[in-house]
């Protein structure tokens, strides 16, 4: 096993860098990750102003209750239809992202949504922020920025 995989390495493909070093796949990949970042959090944002969305649709439409008239009033409700869209959009733009990012490097930043939401929620609707929700927030943050230099300093495990 450890022998078809010396030998595979053997055979990957390569080039040259300006400076003479071998570009390996995984550095093509990693650049890729990199380059990603932008439309990655840009789809983040799109989702989570979509969920802004959808809660000031909500709001709106008050409470739920098993009837026609409710059908009806989400149906009809623009906000929601444009929390629909903006979802729409925040979906396509992540899909764009993946075709060049690997997975378990974009997943991470989906946890921007919870901090942007958060912000979101406190600003527009009034929402209460415990210390606790702030604490998780900063452990949010150092996790995406373990995950994004883990890119830049081409760190494995």
């Amino acid at each position: 096993m450890e022998e078809q995989l010396l030998i595979s390495r053997e055979f990957e493909p390569s080039s040259q860098s300006a400076t003479g070093s071998e570009i390996t796949t995984e550095d093509t990949q990693r650049q890729a990750n990199l380059k990603s970042v932008w439309m990655i959090i840009v789809s983040v944002l799109f989702a989570a102003l979509g969920q802004l969305t959808f809660k000031a649709a909500m709001n709106d439409i008050g409470e739920l209750s098993p009837s026609l008239d409710m059908v009806i009033s989400l149906a009809t409700s623009p906000l929601l239809f444009l929390g629909l869209a903006i979802f729409g959009i925040s979906a396509f733009l992540w899909l764009v992202a993946l075709m060049k990012a690997d997975l378990s490097f974009a997943y991470p930043f989906l946890s921007l949504s919870y901090v942007t939401v958060m912000i979101g929620g406190t600003v527009l609707f009034g929402e209460e922020v415990t210390i606790t929700r702030i604490v998780g927030v900063f452990i949010i943050i150092a996790g995406l920025m373990v995950v994004a230099r883990s890119e830049k300093a081409g760190g494995t495990w």
